[in-house]
């Protein structure tokens, strides 16, 4: 993964793919965005990038101070709206570099932050070379648990779903039913097989109320899925089955025994599962509700 500085425009992100060449190809970009050539341009960065960071530092002086709020807010609603992974970033719990606990604005910048729709928020020099690490992560991952469970998740997804171009294709189609699946049933977990991850991408974007778990043979996938909220992979790596069918359910069985195991549902609960009709990327089009 590579995290590009002071990008402008989308060609720029273009230049660094022509960098990494055919070896590199499946190397994600993650457009930070920095000064105000790069906010004129985003509509074309968001295009050609893998995800955004909003890197709130130097953002904040190459633009007006009282205009990076504003900024944030809009860079990531447009992420969201694309089905884009975006981190807010730089001076979250600054003071904590020195100090064990953050000063209340700080934690309210993490909550907003969360609250605005971004996929991941960063520390930076309070975990590089401040005094309290530990207590910065724990300080950042109770404030992001405690402002996830304060949204209102349905209006958000109606939302997104009215936002969205139409006519959808036939991936997020699924994504979407798979939501509105989950929001009906009560369900406890949406289960997507994945190979590329695409799928759980999409799936994400629409914002469900309970965990996405992506069971995937790719390990790569699985890596990059950690930028998209709400989704936590599974690496299935038991051989594959020839009959594709049999292969499927193999996975959901492993899948559900994990999710079991792992407290994230209970024997006898809801769930959603997305999966494709043959192997390989691009082909997911079936949601069924299960029992756990």
């Amino acid at each position: 993964m590579v995290f590009a500085s002071f990008i402008r425009t989308g060609n720029d992100i273009k230049e660094i793919r022509k960098v990494l060449g055919e070896d590199g190809k499946d190397i994600q970009i993650i457009a930070k965005i920095e000064n105000q050539q790069g906010v004129n341009n985003f509509d074309d960065i968001l295009k050609e990038t893998d995800g955004v960071m909003v890197a709130r530092g130097d953002l904040g002086i190459e633009i007006p101070a009282p205009q990076v709020l504003v900024v944030q807010k809009q860079l990531i609603a447009k992420c969201n709206l694309a089905a884009k992974p975006v981190i807010c970033a730089t001076q979250m719990l600054e003071s904590m570099t020195y100090n064990p606990r953050p000063t209340r604005a700080e934690v309210s910048d993490v909550g907003n932050a969360i609250l605005d729709g971004a996929d991941c928020v960063m520390l930076s020099g309070e975990t590089a070379k401040g005094n309290y690490p530990f207590e910065a992560v724990s300080m950042m991952h109770n404030t992001a648990i405690t402002a996830e469970k304060a949204i209102d998740y349905l209006p958000l997804f109606n939302g997104l779903r009215s936002l969205a171009l139409k006519p959808t294709g036939t991936t997020e189609t699924c994504a979407v039913a798979a939501v509105a699946a989950a929001y009906e049933s009560g369900a406890s977990a949406i289960v997507v097989l994945s190979t590329s991850g695409s799928t759980c991408r999409l799936v994400s974007k629409y914002k469900p109320d309970v965990p996405i778990m992506m069971v995937t043979r790719n390990s790569r996938a699985a890596r990059y899925s950690h930028l998209y909220r709400g989704v936590y992979p599974f690496i299935y790596d038991q051989d594959k089955v020839e009959n594709w069918q049999e292969d499927v359910e193999n996975r959901l069985r492993w899948a559900v025994a994990e999710a079991i195991e792992l407290g994230i549902i209970k024997k006898g609960d809801s769930i959603v599962t997305v999966q494709g009709w043959t192997r390989g990327s691009g082909h997911s089009n079936t949601v069924r509700i299960v029992q756990a």
